[in-house]
């Protein structure tokens, strides 16, 4: 327990301190990602009135702003801390597909598939999508008469349209195909273009997925409430609180602390473990070791280049997951503590975003609600960036404990410890 306290004051002086050295350049990346946030919406809603497939395909660059952001905030901090200085100078194995040192963008899927489960569970997957909706509605009903008569909007709705079931199986599977070409490509010309593409094409599937998922968890709970099963319980629940008497309004309590503790479970457990998650692929993708190729089982019955092409296409997917095993794995080796302390100081910054979003309020006084609405947005992404740049400085001092704590998967292989150029780790 002492330990567990003595670690969770040294993750907060590390991170302190790595705030402290660097605050100025993680500013300034959290504000340019978060401006490139709001400007590809603000593109995705202009490409949006003139064909709304190219509107959508810009919609994804959203996220894709973020997590260049966090990673590039990460980056920054790499060299300040032992642990991570050493993880940064390992070779890395060599990519079967492009026939280089693997790099973290082949492996990007590994870290947004945890980001995404941050940004959806902040609610930023959501705000983007209803940002986006409600400017084309705004849009379209100015750009419209509303109120000339029963004559007809006119609304061009096929700007709403994001697609489902089908068109997302389709998105899919075409950007899997797709990613994997590129990476093929890649490995005949050297051109990084194709990496940032084949990187577009990662977030684009996965947002998608992100997408229907968030949509689905919300009509699923929806459902869920609705269900007879539900009053009854709720039923029930009121009946044995009538015969408590007394007591009831203590029970009552704990019943709600208790049902809000398993709400918050995202809160408390989820993006914690996610965003460690991210951190641990970031800083510790080199030291993953390369997976053995699978073999699915129809690949056993198809002719032989077919069954080379599928098999390259099946190792290049699973590589690209790697990293998030891997890391999921760090975390395990390294034990609860880490996740615990990071935990409790990752809660502590966001109450620290709040109270600076209220320290803005203050400082501004009492607006009318247009004023208001012009300043409320500037404060919003200043206080956002400042709590961003505060959890990635205890997030790189949390995965730092993982990695000095043995938080590895393999061992280092001969001649590791060459440092080899920045370049080459993106």
């Amino acid at each position: 327990m002492l330990r567990a306290i003595r670690d969770a004051f040294v993750v907060v002086g590390a991170g302190a301190r790595l705030w402290l050295r660097h605050w100025p350049v993680l500013l300034t990346l959290a504000l340019f990602a978060l401006a490139a946030r709001a400007g590809a919406i603000w593109a995705a809603v202009r490409l949006s009135d003139i064909n709304n497939t190219t509107g959508i395909l810009t919609l994804v660059l959203a996220p894709l702003a973020a997590v260049t952001g966090i990673v590039l905030m990460l980056y920054t901090l790499r060299h300040s801390l032992p642990a991570l200085r050493d993880a940064a100078t390992v070779v890395a194995p060599q990519d079967v597909v492009r026939h280089r040192e693997r790099r973290l963008l082949d492996m990007l899927a590994s870290v947004l598939v945890p980001f995404l489960a941050v940004y959806a569970s902040y609610g930023y997957l959501k705000e983007d999508i209803d940002r986006f909706m409600n400017t084309v509605f705004g849009e379209e009903f100015a750009q419209n008469d509303y109120f000339a008569g029963a004559s007809g909007l006119g609304n061009d709705v096929s700007r709403f349209d994001i697609g489902n079931g089908w068109v997302t199986a389709a998105v899919v599977a075409i950007a899997i195909v797709l990613k994997f070409g590129l990476a093929k490509l890649e490995g005949r010309r050297a051109w990084i273009g194709f990496a940032f593409l084949g990187a577009y094409v990662e977030v684009l599937w996965l947002a998608t997925i992100a997408v229907r998922i968030t949509t689905y968890k919300d009509t699923a709970w929806a459902w869920a409430q609705s269900r007879r099963g539900v009053e009854m319980f709720v039923d029930g629940w009121e009946a044995a609180l009538d015969r408590l008497g007394p007591l009831a309004g203590p029970v009552d309590t704990a019943g709600a602390w208790t049902l809000d503790l398993i709400a918050s479970v995202d809160s408390l457990v989820i993006v914690p473990v996610a965003w460690l998650t991210v951190g641990a692929v970031v800083y510790g993708h080199k030291l993953i070791e390369q997976p053995a190729p699978p073999e699915p089982r129809i690949l056993r019955v198809v002719p032989g280049p077919v069954k080379r092409a599928g098999a390259e296409l099946f190792g290049e997917v699973a590589e690209r997951f790697t990293g998030l095993l891997g890391g999921l794995r760090q975390l395990a080796v390294a034990g609860l503590a880490p996740m615990l302390i990071f935990g409790l100081a990752f809660l502590a910054s966001q109450r620290l975003e709040d109270g600076l979003y209220a320290l803005g309020r203050l400082l501004l006084g009492p607006q009318a609600a247009s004023p208001w609405l012009a300043f409320s947005p500037h404060i919003e992404i200043l206080t956002r960036a400042v709590g961003l740049s505060i959890t990635m400085c205890l997030l790189a001092a949390a995965v730092e404990r993982v990695l000095a704590s043995g938080g590895t998967t393999v061992d280092e292989p001969e001649g590791s410890q060459q440092p080899v150029p920045d370049a080459q780790g993106v």
